[in-house]
């Protein structure tokens, strides 16, 4: 395993801000310099950033996590994809609530995570477990809700039209993570690179961690304000460059 020298080189270096927003952020505090209304009108507090849909601040969130994970299994892993598009049905009959359409994706897909060449796909998703939704449930009952549905949705045709496994990777926006998938590629890395288990595992949950801390705070702090639409398809280039004085390509 490669080791930095600073925080700054492992990328777990933080803003003053940062810093002090990630106490206030974990434990309900009040946010000093934030808005009290949403720019749609909702009350603005820490569990409501962390939903929010305005912004794609939660699309960020999670494309962030979901390459993170894709770049711990290419150290690992070979024929990685990216929301591989599933194969297409050909009368294989499906589960209840499957997932039917043409165009599905899942998150990441490769080679070799849970057996020798084996095809594995993976579906990964990060909740706010203090949402109203959730108030009776703990944190094991999340995951497995939310598992559940994946499964549901993907799991029987995975290995029917695939022939492959099916992983959904549940992780909450207070840090928690799946246990055995992060389990299972701490013990890959831990035999590629000749490492202790420990050493591997404690890696990987502040890899994730980080990860999951930064996109909280950017789910907290981003801007939300309603987008101006413009179109650019007629635009003629030639013309506006030379409208704005310039003289050479950009």
């Amino acid at each position: 395993m490669a080791y930095c020298d600073s925080t700054e080189d492992m990328n777990f270096d933080l803003t003053k801000r940062e810093f002090r927003d990630t106490p206030r952020s974990r434990y309900d505090w009040p946010i000093p310099d934030s808005p009290s209304i949403c720019v749609y009108g909702f009350s603005f507090t820490v569990d409501h950033a962390m939903i929010c849909q305005r912004g794609d601040l939660i699309l960020q969130r999670h494309n962030e996590i979901r390459d993170l994970e894709a770049e711990l299994l290419d150290m690992v892993c070979y024929d990685l994809a990216i929301e591989p598009t599933l194969q297409p049905l050909a009368g294989e009959e499906l589960n209840r609530g499957a997932n039917t359409a043409t165009d599905a994706r899942l998150d990441e897909h490769s080679r070799g995570f849970w057996e020798r060449q084996g095809a594995a796909l993976f579906y990964t998703l990060v909740c706010h477990p203090n949402a109203d939704s959730y108030k009776e449930l703990s944190p094991k009952q999340i995951y497995k809700l939310h598992e559940d549905e994946k499964k549901r949705k993907y799991a029987s045709r995975i290995i029917s039209v695939q022939n492959g496994t099916f992983t959904p990777l549940a992780l909450t926006t207070t840090g928690g993570m799946s246990q055995r998938y992060h389990s299972r590629l701490a013990e890959l890395i831990s035999t590629k690179k000749q490492e202790d288990y420990a050493i591997a595992i404690a890696w990987i949950r502040r890899k994730v961690s980080f990860a999951i801390l930064r996109t909280a705070l950017v789910c907290l702090r981003g801007k939300r304000s309603r987008r101006r639409q413009t179109n650019f398809q007629d635009n003629d280039l030639e013309i506006e460059k030379e409208l704005a004085g310039l003289t050479k390509c950009f």
